[in-house]
């Protein structure tokens, strides 16, 4: 057994525990509240004290792109940066999706990130997220407009796909598998349909980028724009797309395209009726609120959102695409947005919510029984009583990452 101690500690599950502490075996907790409740009798293999720090559940990334972590890109207009972005990426050979993956990978962990849901061309995150011990569902990528052409390319995406079964790393079936049509503006509807039903046929999630900028609605409008001229750029076959005349969640909805979604992610450009369309279909959504702020998209209206009772959960984005890959830092962009939101809401956003929308149980909280995967986080100096609202201070760090009981990441000098 081992015991873990800090002076505030918050499950999720319950309200935050004053000199707190959970007890761990085998990968598991044991038991969560207050030192004198959870202290065993017989000595423990391992005890940690953190002191002034809080310790919270694992944080759940519900969104990023781990291969892109080794690029960099200046903030700008989202059509450059995709011209530029595929450009580079066309000749990479394999080993550099894994070691960029692994990039990514080791930025999380010193973010607290503990779970992740990755949209990967190549398939090699999964290798990288299992052998870090982490745990994720891997989204593999499918693009095409031709719809004449969606069981093809469905057909090669899963051949890829079977390359990379349930891979046994240091925690057993961490790493799971999904699809996602990447947009309405590079997915044909076909190619939704057709992920959707392989996935639901798979038992795997299903995961799409929605409404993320204005320019994703003016191509579904009339097939012109930025996004067009991106195509173009990248010589990418426009043959047989045709303008719906739609917003992007009534695009997808209309042509039986939404159900069996788990995941939209940004849906910035999304309204009141697209809300009641989302909700009604059981799709989560996904809030990426520094990826907005680096491509000068309006961000969604969290607030509303919330109001109108969505799933909602955060995510990072990538590393060509945002400042770092910290939850807790979109987490405070978030707070920008949505003033309303408490601090135990925003915790539960990085935490159970998107454990919840990846299908991960026992994951984002702190209970018995549940996964020994947590992160400790020093708050910004000072004195008196710590409270669940430091962690998400400017100044504050994380200092100790744990995934199946096992320190993954411990900060220098810790």
């Amino acid at each position: 057994m081992e015991l873990w101690l800090a002076d505030l500690v918050c499950p999720v599950e319950g309200p935050p525990i004053r000199r707190g502490a959970i007890l761990t075996a085998s990968g598991r907790v044991l038991a969560v509240g207050d030192e004198a409740f959870v202290r065993p009798a017989e000595p423990v293999a391992l005890e940690r004290d953190f002191g002034r720090a809080v310790l919270i559940p694992g944080l759940v990334n519900a969104h990023t792109h781990l291969e892109l972590s080794g690029l960099k890109r200046k903030p700008g207009p989202m059509e450059e940066w995709i011209v530029s972005l595929v450009r580079e990426m066309r000749d990479w050979p394999v080993h550099l999706f894994l070691s960029s993956a692994q990039i990514g990978v080791a930025a999380s962990l010193a973010a607290g990130v503990t779970c992740v849901g990755d949209v990967s061309t190549s398939g090699e995150s999964a290798t990288a997220i299992a052998g870090a011990g982490m745990r994720g569902v891997v989204f593999h990528e499918v693009l095409g407009l031709d719809p004449a052409r969606a069981d093809e390319i469905l057909a090669e995406k899963m051949k890829a796909c079977d390359l990379f079964p349930e891979y046994e790393g240091p925690i057993p079936s961490a790493v799971r598998h999904g699809l996602s049509p990447h947009a309405p503006y590079s997915a044909s509807l076909a190619l939704y349909r057709a992920a959707r039903d392989e996935a639901r046929a798979r038992g795997w999630p299903v995961a799409t980028h929605l409404g993320e900028s204005m320019d994703e609605i003016e191509f579904l409008q009339d097939g012109g724009g930025a996004l067009a001229r991106v195509h173009r750029a990248l010589n990418g076959a426009l043959d047989g797309f045709k303008p719906s005349g739609l917003r992007p969640v009534a695009h997808l909805d209309l042509a039986d395209a939404l159900g069996g979604l788990t995941l939209a992610v940004h849906a910035n450009q999304t309204n009141a009726e697209d809300w009641m369309l989302l909700k009604k279909n059981g799709v989560r959504v996904c809030l990426c609120p520094r990826s907005a702020r680096f491509f000068g998209h309006p961000f969604a209206d969290a607030a509303r959102m919330r109001e109108a009772g969505l799933d909602l959960c955060l995510g990072t984005d990538s590393l060509a695409s945002s400042p770092s890959l910290s939850l807790l830092d979109e987490a405070r962009v978030l707070r920008e947005a949505d003033a309303e939101i408490t601090d135990a809401e925003l915790l539960e956003m990085c935490t159970r919510s998107g454990a919840e929308a990846l299908g991960f149980e026992n994951l984002g909280v702190l209970k018995p029984g549940g996964a020994a995967d947590f992160c400790v986080v020093c708050p910004p100096r000072g004195v008196g009583d710590l409270h669940l609202g430091d962690v998400f201070e400017a100044d504050a760090f994380v200092v100790c990452t744990v995934t199946n009981g096992e320190v993954r990441y411990e900060a220098p000098g810790a």
